[in-house]
């Protein structure tokens, strides 16, 4: 027979009553009798510390008897003990059949958080095992994990934060867009939600990235985090956030003055005055109070002295005239349609070179190929005679 450490006299009473018996698969004691003293054999295990056979305990009457009322209640108290032990994942998808198969369960809101909890730890950087090696930290498996809480319980008083944190998850992986669209449906779908300043930010501060970072800086994505965080100060003046917001979007603006003045000297080390004219312009007239304006109005000045005001001046040096216009758009029009997949025309260096020319006027050679205008007035019809009716 098997010593039951810690509750060995509950369980030599309990066989001599003849409310216990052996598993012919494990050979461990099992409870015997009605589930609610199955139910509270295993609360016995639990509370003595006994976590191995509080496990086998409720995972028998969860899986035996599960049409019993005491089956939610078996299911919940598995899930927690696993938890308790450090089975984070065997405990996840434990709490995950108690939501799914026992929605009105009384412990249905501290299985969710309990749910959150497990998925935090991964989300912090919680090994994922393989048959006991621990591996590399995975944000997919948190990412994993998010998404099948707000599977089954969308709408939990836990739901929000669970949203924010998918979008953690996503974030941390380089998903960017992923995570802006995960912030947002917090924003969306739960609008009343403490977590609704947070996500605010959070889509700004990623569009920041996107144009901070990387290979290739994204001005565009630059633009979208000032927006952002623009409405986030509007709509949030009380957020914890709010001077942070306000120190990104300064390092933003810094950084994107230099970036404009980077491009400017770029076009101006390539004597492409006009084209650095722009930009320098560009620098004078957005960031006004920067260390970039100055450098750029001083170049500015310099040019202007060595080459003229005539040089820098930007404007169209051949205009298109209507004609040009209007058979521009009509070979554009014709070409785009080569594209189309029930094309069926000839292809498309047979409609339109790259730059068709416009046929030149014919001038006249001498004023006397031209004919004066009629100065008389043409001579008047004369009218239909209108034949009468018979009558």
């Amino acid at each position: 027979m098997i010593i039951l450490l810690g509750v060995a006299p509950l369980f030599l009473h309990a066989e001599s009553e003849g409310l216990v018996k052996q598993s012919p698969i494990t050979n461990n004691l099992l409870p015997i009798g009605s589930s609610t003293e199955q139910l509270a054999a295993a609360d016995a295990f639990a509370d003595a510390g006994d976590t191995q056979n509080a496990i086998k305990t409720y995972r028998y009457i969860a899986r035996s008897l599960s049409k019993s009322t005491e089956a939610p209640t078996a299911q919940f108290g598995l899930a927690k003990q696993l938890k308790q032990s450090g089975n984070f994942e065997a405990a996840f998808k434990e709490y995950q059949s108690l939501l799914q198969n026992y929605p009105q369960t009384k412990n249905f809101e501290e299985a969710v958080a309990d749910q959150i909890d497990i998925a935090n730890a991964y989300l912090k950087g919680k090994k994922v095992k393989f048959l006991g090696i621990p591996l590399v930290s995975s944000m997919e498996k948190s990412e994993e994990m998010y998404a099948a809480i707000l599977k089954v319980s969308p709408y939990s008083k836990h739901a929000a934060i669970t949203q924010f944190n998918l979008g953690l998850a996503l974030q941390k992986q380089g998903k960017a867009q992923e995570a802006i669209a995960a912030y947002q449906k917090v924003l969306d779908k739960y609008p009343n939600s403490a977590a609704c300043d947070s996500a605010a930010y959070q889509v700004g501060y990623v569009y920041q990235l996107l144009g901070m970072t990387g290979k290739s800086q994204d001005l565009s994505a630059l633009k979208e985090a000032q927006n952002n965080y623009q409405d986030f100060l509007l709509q949030y003046p009380n957020s914890e956030k709010i001077q942070q917001a306000g120190q990104n979007m300064k390092k933003m603006l810094s950084k994107e003055s230099a970036d404009t003045l980077r491009v400017a000297r770029f076009y101006d080390f390539n004597k492409d005055f006009k084209a650095s004219s722009i930009y320098y312009n560009d620098v004078i007239r957005r960031f006004p109070q920067s260390e970039e304006a100055t450098a750029a109005k001083s170049r500015l000045d310099e040019l202007k002295a060595l080459y003229g005001e005539d040089t820098l001046r930007v404007g169209q040096e051949r205009p298109e005239n209507g004609e040009r216009l209007a058979e521009r758009r009509r070979l554009q029009a014709q070409v785009e349609s080569t594209a189309l997949a029930n094309y069926d025309g000839p292809p498309k260096k047979d409609i339109v070179r790259d730059e068709t020319p416009l046929p030149q006027p014919r001038m006249k050679g001498d004023l006397r190929d031209t004919q004066p205008i009629p100065l008389q007035e043409p001579p008047a019809q004369t009218p239909v005679q209108k034949t009468p009716l018979a009558p």
